[in-house]
This record gives structure tokens, sequence and C-alpha cells, in this order.
């Protein structure tokens, strides 16, 4: 039985990007999701913080992991959290996802209380045995937090009363956006700079392997019968499978590491591009208000700011 889904725009107010995602339970423990963290953006904004997007990769992909993908974007969080200061929100995509233990543990507390709601046992396992969350799931999820405002204070010193931002669906709360780069993910594997990289990483990957029960588990198994099996490293074929892995793993933090290599930060960067287009013309924000765009710690210039780029998980819309 394949889960129900639905495509559309996540934001009909702001038709700039579609999705695909899935309907019923999921669609409701994101809704609920989505609320949080756009409380988490509020709160930082009566803190009077600027509020910073971070984009990064998440999901294991092209020889990447997911929970090393966290790691990263947890050190470029407090790396950012340092170096640009305490008045600087940085919203943390790894920290809310299933790929993360915080964001596991979140969603599971929605999941809660959605099954007491309706009172049915709703667990995440039965969840993902009818169907995993995937890009569009977060995609929308992330559109509307990035592109809805409704929350924001009434307009900014100066605004006159009938130009308030509030609701204007323009990424009202953002201030800049940052894409993660290979010099952010080099800086995770060898914060001084002075090591061999490539060392550096194999080094992580022989660590963690060691010592990591869920790292040895993602790159030691193989699926046998519906359960995990071990890879035998005196096998020859499976010392073969186990290596290939590893060489992976070492090539995509080399050299492929970054937002770059991501669908949905894609999918992001299109997002802003078309926003801070639409901001452009509105008489409430014009060129000088245009969400700032940084990649690998520098900012980008206008043209880059206003390219789009290839497609992550976006579906385009029917010709015509």
């Amino acid at each position: 039985m394949t889960a129900a889904t639905e495509t559309g725009y996540p934001v009909p107010d702001r038709p700039v990007i579609r999705f695909t995602w899935h309907t019923g339970d999921w669609f409701e423990i994101f809704q609920k999701h989505t609320a949080l963290i756009q409380s988490d953006i509020a709160r930082a904004r009566a803190e009077d913080r600027m509020v910073v997007y971070l984009s990064c990769p998440v999901s294991s992909r092209g020889g990447s992991h997911a929970r090393t993908n966290t790691e990263v974007a947890n050190f470029v969080t407090r790396r950012l959290a340092d170096r640009w200061g305490e008045r600087f929100f940085v919203l943390n995509p790894a920290a809310y996802q299933l790929e993360s233990r915080e964001g596991t543990g979140l969603i599971m507390r929605h999941i809660a209380e959605l099954a007491r709601e309706t009172g049915r046992d709703i667990t995440l396992e039965t969840l993902k045995a009818e169907a995993e969350p995937g890009g569009g799931d977060y995609m929308r999820m992330w559109t509307r937090v990035i592109t809805e405002d409704g929350y924001l204070e009434d307009g900014y010193p100066g605004d006159p009363p009938d130009r308030t931002r509030r609701g204007r669906q323009l990424a009202g709360l953002f201030d800049a956006v940052y894409f993660l780069g290979p010099d952010d993910v080099h800086a995770f594997f060898d914060p001084g700079g002075t090591g061999s990289l490539v060392r550096e990483v194999e080094e992580y990957f022989a660590r963690k392997s060691a010592v990591d029960p869920e790292f040895c588990a993602d790159f030691g198994t193989v699926p046998s019968g519906g359960t995990p099996r071990l890879l035998c490293l005196t096998d020859p074929a499976d010392a073969a499978v186990w290596e290939e892995r590893r060489k992976e793993f070492v090539r995509y933090y080399t050299v492929r590491a970054g937002a770059a290599y991501s669908r949905g930060s894609h999918d992001e960067w299109n997002i802003f591009v078309r926003l801070n287009r639409l901001r452009t013309a509105d008489p409430c924000y014009g060129p000088g208000e245009q969400v700032a765009f940084y990649f690998a710690g520098r900012a980008r210039g206008m043209a880059e700011a206003e390219l789009a780029v290839s497609p992550g998980y976006e579906v385009p819309a029917p010709a015509g």
C-alpha cells in the first residue's frame, strides 16, 4: 500500500516553490514541528537577536553520513555563534530532523501528542512502517519556516503604519542565510588546519567505527534475510564492500562536502533567491533589505545572490 501524498505550494500566499509531501499523520506531525520551530525563532526575535538560517547537508548521500553531517552542522553553528556573537541566533535544521537525536526526540514528542489527541496508538516505528518522511516533507516544513512571517513584530522603527512587513510572507524573520561550505567541513575534521585532511578524515572514520555502535552498524553491516549482518573483513567480498564505503566517505568529506551537494540546500538557495527578488520590488523592503547570502564564511555578491541553481526536491509547476 502506497502512502497518500499531495503536491502543492507550502505557502499558497507565496507560491515560490512546489513539493510533494505525505498526508495523514505525518502531515499533522510536521505541522506541529513547524509551529515549534517558529516559536524558537519568535523567542530569538523577542530577545532582539538577528536570525540566520544555516543551510547544510543532513541526509546520507554520495558517501556522506547523516550523523556526521549533524556533527558538522552543530560545529558550524557553534563556530558562527563564537565568531559573530551572541546577538545572532543560528537556526540549524539538523537539530530538528530525524537524522539527529535532538530532532528524533522532538518529533517523538509530537507523535505522543497526536496519539493523545486522537486516542490512537501511534509510534515512530508504526509511522515509519507506513512511510518514511522524505525530502518533500522536510522542504515543505522549511519553506514555511523560511517564508511565513505572520508572527513578525508589527513593523520596524520608522515604518509607516500602512507598510508593516508582518504577514507579507517574505522571510521577514531572517536577516541572513549561511550555506555550509567545504572549508567549514574541513575545519571540523582539522580545526587547526595544520594536518593532512585525508589523514584526519580517515582517522575520524576509524575512530567512529571502533567506538560508535550506530556508525559501525551503518558502515559495517549489510542486509541479510531482513536483519543486518556484520561484515566479515577476512572475507574478500565483505572487505571490498567495507573498503568501498570507507573510500566514498573519505572522498565526500575531502572534496565534495558542503551545501552544494545537498538537494535540500539547492531548494533553500532558490527559495531565498526568489524571495529576495520579491523583496526588491516590495514597497516594505526594497533592494537594501534583501536577506544576506553567505557561503563558507564569505558574503556572496549581488549576482550570486540573485541567480538560481538546479532544483533539489522541487516539483516543477505544470506547463501552461
